[in-house]
């Protein structure tokens, strides 16, 4: 009696919404959300994004009922492990590093002063800035401070506007808050300056997959895999495959 009453309660409790049932003239039967007419399609919406039915397989349609909400394609995309794109370790990048986050904090009189040394226009003083943000904004996201981590990272390229690596990070930083259309336009912005880099399509997967776009995440992410192997790329591949079929039956 206790785990029924359990059952019970996660049942009551559980978010649901008004549902409706397709009856096909086979017998199976479909529980959706917003379905509609469409011509010789009957139209409907599941967690795995809009489908598609011929109208003349269709026997009726029962309207009402409540349906527990199930995950959305934003909040699988948010339960991806991805890593974000490393930058190249070089001795004045670890110098800069050590610099602007020290003693558990992120320096701002140091990023200051390399911000000063950039107004002079030299390539040198705004490498040095961008480093010194992109450092930040990495303290910043290792806390859980995903504001002033995007603010930071964002800051970054505006000194180094063509360095695909900070344009990733920013990306990411987007594909992290589930706002996965910013985050393509910054992707989209990298390959422009490094066509065949891994890294992009893997995130740009991320966001397609996001967006309920799973065709196009599939092809991303093969690409990526052409390029370089990559356990977390393989790995969300392998999960969105198994997606298509799980809605493909």
């Amino acid at each position: 009696m206790r785990l029924l009453a359990f059952l019970a309660g996660i049942v009551v409790c559980a978010p649901a919404v008004r549902a409706d049932k397709i009856v096909l003239k086979n017998g199976r039967q479909i529980v959706a959300y917003n379905v509609t007419e469409d011509g010789d399609k009957i139209r409907y919406e599941t967690a795995a994004g809009e489908l598609s039915l011929p109208k003349s397989i269709v026997d009726h349609i029962e309207k009402g009922g409540l349906m527990p909400v199930t995950e959305s394609p934003a909040a699988a995309a948010a339960n991806l492990t991805m890593s974000p794109p490393p930058m190249e370790a070089t001795a004045n990048a670890a110098g800069i590093d050590q610099a602007a986050v020290h003693d558990g904090a992120i320096d701002r009189d140091y990023i200051a002063r390399m911000e000063g040394e950039a107004r002079g226009g030299n390539a040198k003083a705004n490498e040095k800035a961008a480093l010194a943000h992109h450092a930040a904004a990495q303290f910043e996201l290792a806390h859980g401070d995903m504001e002033h981590a995007l603010s930071d990272e964002r800051t970054s390229i505006t000194f180094l506007p063509d360095q695909p690596v900070l344009l990733m990070n920013v990306a990411y930083l987007y594909l992290k808050k589930s706002e996965f259309k910013q985050s393509v336009e910054y992707l989209e912005r990298a390959k422009r300056f490094s066509t065949n880099n891994a890294d992009i399509y893997k995130l740009e997967g991320w966001a397609y997959y996001g967006m309920n776009r799973p065709e196009q995440a599939v092809a991303e992410w093969k690409k990526a895999l052409s390029l370089k192997a990559d356990g977390e790329t393989q790995a969300a591949l392998d999960k969105a495959l198994r997606d298509k079929e799980e809605e493909e039956s």
